[in-house]
Formats: structure tokens, sequence, C-alpha cells
């Protein structure tokens, strides 16, 4: 049954699809290398998570952080001209429609206007040579709004099935031709909730649902668990599928990491043991994580913190430096799709130390693509950089992309 939906839907997407692009223009695995044009690409880029729904004006805090919606939009449009004056080779933003007040606001009352919106700000971000990584949040991002338990994006018959992959369906179909897409991003930080008992967790409160729902789901239950063997299963599924419609964009999952208890977790699954696991099996979990049909394997990276309590009690630098290095030993790309101070913030140290000598890392190490958190956001003012906060960090961004992503 579900074979067939996927199919349906494909063939749907594939006449709805516009004018063929020159296989050239985007990017192709190679090894651990990503090319583009017949060159080897790396490129570093920010992330602005909200940046579509400033644009549209259906940003859950809009009001409490820049008042109206022309102010939103306006900061929209100031972080991608200062990624474009900047050298940013591309922005990472949440793709999704959000919350379920926000979904109710637009994409679901004018799929129309959204996409007519969303076709407007590709195209600025394409006017001003900054492409752009959607995230799809195609494996969290629609049970809330649907009323039904995570595991429901398993099940082909439930509403959050149809719901997500109609959205991912439209989004991709819409874009596969354009090379100022970077490439597709499954979901953020998936695998952090791999193994996690949800009982009686707690959600997002009412304030996230539009007027007059019912469908509302506060505490968790054991259904809205996933293993990791369930999030393996989706991303096979979910990458099979965009690729069924977009033969032209790699996709990537958008991990973090595994969490540092992966193998206690998974073992003593529905129980909770916080054993942190050894170097060893850390990186075999992440390996697995990782699965194929997979294109780029996906990590975040902050730092300098602590070295007590990860695997194998490494410094930030050397922690990450051995995940990429296991993940180039499978031949993969990476991208390290969160980069960023963490004890000292980025409002802590506006020289960016550890980002800065972080990236001198990913050069070393031949990391293909990595995007600084955060950029141009109100939201975490501990965490948000612009030019003018870090001229250091920008400085390094732009020095690294005239060199690898062929910016002046």
């Amino acid at each position: 049954m579900r074979g067939a939906f996927l199919l349906l839907i494909a063939a749907t997407a594939l006449l709805a699809g516009g004018a063929t692009s020159n296989a050239s223009e985007f990017m192709t695995a190679q090894g651990s290398a990503l090319m583009l044009g017949g060159q080897e690409y790396r490129a570093i880029g920010v992330n602005v998570p909200h940046l579509h729904q400033i644009y549209m004006g259906t940003w859950f805090h809009l009001e409490q952080i820049y008042g109206t919606p022309e102010k939103a939009r306006q900061a929209a449009i100031e972080a991608v001209l200062e990624a474009e004056k900047s050298g940013v080779a591309f922005i990472r933003f949440f793709a999704s429609p959000g919350y379920p007040r926000d979904a109710a606001k637009l994409y679901l009352k004018d799929p129309d206007r959204y996409w007519r919106l969303m076709d407007e700000l590709f195209d600025f971000c394409r006017q001003h040579h900054v492409k752009l990584a959607p995230c799809l949040s195609a494996v969290l991002g629609w049970h809330l709004a649907c009323g039904e338990p995570r595991q429901a994006i398993l099940d082909p018959q439930s509403k959050t099935y149809q719901a997500t992959y109609k959205y991912v369906q439209e989004f991709v179909s819409r874009y596969k031709n354009d090379p100022n897409v970077l490439m597709w991003e499954l979901e953020n930080e998936a695998f952090l909730v791999a193994d996690l008992n949800m009982t009686g967790s707690q959600f997002p409160g009412l304030g996230i649902y539009p007027e007059g729902a019912t469908a509302i789901r506060e505490k968790g239950t054991r259904e809205d668990s996933l293993t990791f063997a369930m999030l393996q299963e989706l991303y096979r599924d979910l990458t099979a599928f965009i690729k069924s419609i977009d033969s032209n964009h790699l996709v990537t999952s958008g991990d973090a990491d595994v969490r540092d208890c992966s193998e206690s977790l998974r073992e003593s699954f529905p129980n909770t043991v916080w054993k942190v696991d050894t170097l060893r099996q850390h990186l075999a979990n992440l390996l697995a994580s990782q699965t194929e049909p997979l294109d780029v394997c996906s990590i975040h990276a902050y730092g300098p913190g602590e070295a007590a309590g990860r695997p194998g009690n490494l410094l930030a630098l050397d922690y990450c430096r051995g995940l990429i290095r296991a993940l180039h030993s499978a031949r993969s790309p990476v991208f390290v799709g969160e980069l960023g101070n963490s004890n000292p913030s980025f409002q802590q140290d506006p020289a960016a130390k550890w980002t800065r000598s972080a990236i001198d890392m990913l050069e070393k190490e031949g990391v293909a693509l990595a995007a600084v958190w955060v950029w141009h956001f109100p939201w975490q003012p501990e965490l948000t950089v612009t030019r003018e906060t870090h001229p250091l960090l920008a400085r390094r961004i732009a020095q690294f992309n005239r060199k690898y992503a062929g910016l002046k």
C-alpha cells in the first residue's frame, strides 16, 4: 500500500515539474567530496531558521520579536542582503509551515499564496547569489497539526503520513530544477529523539494551536517514541521518495549526531538508561544512523564546552574531528549543519575564537559544507551573529568561500 501511494505522488510530481536544467549546475557526491560544475565544491553558509516564516508573516514569535509583519519581512531581506555582502554561500532554514497555528495562518488557508511567497523568497536569494538548504521537517513536523502520535509518520493511512508526503512532494517538485537549492534536508536533529520513551513528556501548550482546534496533544505517549530502527526506516523511505521526484539534488539528514548514550538507550528501551557510549560504540552508531541512500552525512558542532561526558572524553574540536574522519572513512561528504560557539557563546566572544578555529580544522579535514548557527536570529541573542557583531568570523567565512566556493 505504501509503495502504491509513493508511486502515485511521484508520478504527479513528475508531471508538475518545470523545465530541465543543466546537470552540471547541481552538486554531486564523489567519495567524501562534493562536485559542482566539474570542480570540487566546498562552502560555508549560515542558519536563518525562520527565514521563510518572517518573510511570509507566519512565524509564531513574530509580534514578540519584530512587532509587525512588515518589519519581519524586512528582517528577512536584510539577512539575505548581508549574507551576500559578507560572502556567505548559502542559508539553511527550517522550511516547514511551522507550528499548527502557523500552518493554519497561510499554508492550510491559502496554499497558492504560500507557494507564491516561497517563490518570491527563492527568487530574491537567487538574485543575490545566496543558495538555500531547506530543512523539510519531514519526520517530526506534522504529527501535532494532525493530532496524532509521532509513529503515525510510519503509517500510510495516517493523516500525519499523508500531510508529510504531500508537503514534501509539493516542495521538492516545485524546486527540483532550481540549482540555487543546494540540497534537501530531511529533519533537524531527529536522531536525538531515538529510543526516548515519550510517555508523559510535555509537548508545546495550547498557544501553538489555532483558535478552535480540537485535536490538541499536550503530553506524549509510548506511540510518540521513535526507535533507532524506525528512524532508519524513515530516512530510507523519505530519501527514496525525494529521489523518485528529483534526480538533481542530493539529500542529507539534518542530524546533530547520535546521543552520547545511544547504545544504552537502544538496549534499555522502553526503559531509559543513560550510560555514555564508548568511542567505538558511538562512532558505529553514528555511521549506522546516516543510512543509505542519504548522499551527505550531517553533524552539528558546538564548542569549546567541557570534555567530560563526551564519548572518549574528547575536547570539542577533537571530538568533531573524530566524527568527520569516521564519516569520511565511509566515503561520505560531511555537512556540519550547525557550527557555533557554546560556553562561551557568541555574545560572550565577539572574536568567535572557537568557531574560527573549527573552520580551520574543517578546512584541513576537507569538510564539504558547514553552516554557522545562527545569523540574524534575535530569538537567540546569545548565539546570533552579524557582520557587525562578529567581523573576524565574517571575514573568515568570506575567505573560505572565495577559495573553495567561487564567491568573489
